[in-house]
């Protein structure tokens, strides 16, 4: 890969734009000796998760699957208490 693809690539993907301001001093070492690869390796390496990652990206799922649980069983409280509410009005009316 040389300087042009390079550029090209990072056009296309601003992740890899972010990672290489994050770790600027290792990209500027290997772009001033002209090894754009090992900048594309160093790139990959770093985008494979590890097991701890998984794990906490899995325990952020279960929490919003909980929140949304508990936003359902909210909604379905309140619609419960108006409809209580509306027998309750209906039932006053019809007297």
């Amino acid at each position: 890969m040389n300087r042009r693809e390079m550029k090209r690539f990072a056009k296309k993907n601003p992740q890899f734009v972010t990672w290489a301001k994050k770790n600027q001093e290792k990209v500027q070492a290997l772009a001033r000796s002209g090894n754009y690869t090992s900048i594309m390796k160093e790139w990959e390496r770093s985008r494979r998760t590890t097991w701890s990652d998984r794990k906490e990206k899995a325990k952020q799922i279960a929490q919003s699957v909980q929140d949304v649980r508990n936003f359902m069983n909210n909604v379905e409280s309140v619609f419960g208490h108006l409809r209580t509410l509306h027998e309750h009005a209906t039932r006053h009316l019809k007297r």
